[in-house]
């Protein structure tokens, strides 16, 4: 298994952040790291790994999640007329 992406930053309370199972959503800005410790989920728009609460919330809500919504509109802005 691999560490954490190098230049995230350590994760000071890693426990809270470390899942024993590999996660899984459909959102696009949704990505699994592998830890030697299991699994970390990293959420591209907030730029930070999601804790287990959150990873829970993601899987089940995302076609309805505000940060996604976000991502989305940065990712392709409205045209200005």
């Amino acid at each position: 298994m691999q560490a954490p992406v190098a230049g995230r930053g350590k994760l000071p309370y890693k426990k809270i952040f470390l899942l024993s199972r590999k996660p899984s959503s459909q959102c696009e800005f949704f990505k699994v790291e592998e830890d030697e410790e299991g699994y970390l989920a990293y959420c591209k728009v907030l730029g930070r790994y999601l804790t287990a609460y959150a990873v829970a919330k993601c899987e089940k809500h995302w076609q309805t999640c505000p940060y996604r919504k976000m991502g989305l509109q940065i990712e392709s802005p409205p045209e200005s007329g």
